[in-house]
């Protein structure tokens, strides 16, 4: 009858000893994804950020950049003036000729 304690509490240790560890890996895991989220997080929100702000930044750039060569071409300069420096209109709806992707007429 003693032998069939010592076997049940062995067991129970042994349970009890796994039950402790799985607890303490638990908490470890929460700890490390504690620290994770309070430490990367903003610095990977900040990153994020920057990359938005410069993507806007180019964005405008670009709009400006478009803005100015419509003006541009409604006075005979910049991409749609292929046939100005000709004596033609700035307006070159009836060009057959492709306009290179630098501006200049081929």
């Amino acid at each position: 009858m003693r032998a069939l304690v010592d076997i049940v509490q062995n067991l129970t240790g042994i349970v009890r000893f796994a039950i402790g560890m799985m607890v303490l890996l638990g908490m470890a895991i929460a700890l490390m994804v504690t620290i994770g989220g309070s430490y990367v997080a903003p610095k990977a929100v900040e990153s994020i950020a920057e990359r938005a702000e410069r993507a806007g930044d180019k964005a405008i750039e670009a709009a400006q950049r478009e803005r100015i060569a419509q003006d541009m071409a409604k006075d005979g300069w910049g991409y749609g003036a292929a046939t100005a420096s000709a004596g033609h209109p700035a307006d070159n709806s009836t060009q057959s000729a492709p306009v290179a992707d630098d501006g200049w007429a081929e």
